[in-house]
């Protein structure tokens, strides 16, 4: 069976849960390949076609609703799966609803979705996790990937119960969503600041998966095509990356998949 995976990510992930599944799909015989989305892509020919995107903001990043509304409409009864990541699984909101009706508009037959959780990496106004800490989040990431990829082979279909979520919640992360794609994106894109630590050496846009970052005068510039993903501020060698109304990261943990190497990516 031919499958063709594509990812957006971070930190690293939603490439990871994926990967993973890359791998099970390759020892079992079949010919996988994994790959990031890249915007230029119109079509995909597989037996069998998989995503996985992080949650941002209450829902699927917005390069991913980009990148899947320029595909062409697969055939008829297209075989595909999702993955979501999150800091935690019960905050996914409708996300994986509305990535189902993208794929539904897409001709896509959804055979399998899940929303996983990994390490948070919200770093500005949140407190990341240690190393240490986060190994045996991945590691439960990791294993429930494996039991995915089997369950798709093995053609058990489950479709992940965003019902299961309080209805007011669901409102509310829904709301929240709306803001921060319409609105949210283009403001935070200008509160990211460096403290005096940051010499130039352009790293952080080296590694943006959106290229979104300009060195501008020796200092760091970021684009409206921000995604807010937070590789920049993780990457960052001199730790010198924050964001203004109280989104200090000095002395915070810093999170990179330990597997993910993102200035390859």
């Amino acid at each position: 069976m031919k499958i063709e995976l594509r990812y957006f990510t971070g930190t690293g992930n939603s490439w990871k849960v994926l990967e993973t599944c890359n791998n099970v799909f390759n020892r079992k015989g079949h010919q996988s390949k994994i790959l990031k989305i890249d915007l230029n892509e119109k079509q995909i020919n597989a037996d069998l076609i998989g995503f996985a995107f992080p949650v941002h903001g209450f829902g699927i990043p917005r390069i991913a609703r980009q990148y899947l509304s320029a595909l062409k409409k697969f055939d008829e009864g297209q075989k595909v799966f999702f993955i979501l990541t999150s800091a935690d699984s019960n905050g996914s909101g409708l996300s994986s609803k509305n990535l189902e009706i993208i794929l539904k508009r897409k001709n896509g037959r959804l055979i399998y979705s899940d929303v996983i959780q990994m390490p948070n990496n919200w770093i500005p106004f949140t407190n990341i996790l240690t190393m240490e800490e986060n190994l045996s989040i991945i590691q439960s990431g990791i294993e429930r990937s494996k039991h995915i990829a089997q369950d798709i082979l093995n053609n058990k279909i489950r479709i992940y119960d965003y019902r299961k979520q309080p209805w007011f919640f669901k409102t509310i992360s829904n709301f929240i969503n709306i803001i921060f794609r319409n609105f949210g994106l283009s403001r935070m894109k200008s509160m990211f600041r460096v403290y005096d630590s940051c010499n130039g050496c352009g790293i952080c846009a080296k590694a943006c998966p959106t290229d979104s970052i300009k060195i501008v005068n020796g200092k760091p510039k970021w684009s409206k095509t921000c995604e807010q993903c937070m590789r920049c501020v993780h990457v960052c060698p001199r730790e010198s990356i924050y964001q203004t109304m109280g989104g200090h990261t000095k002395t915070k943990n810093r999170y990179i998949e330990p597997d993910f190497k993102p200035l390859e990516d």
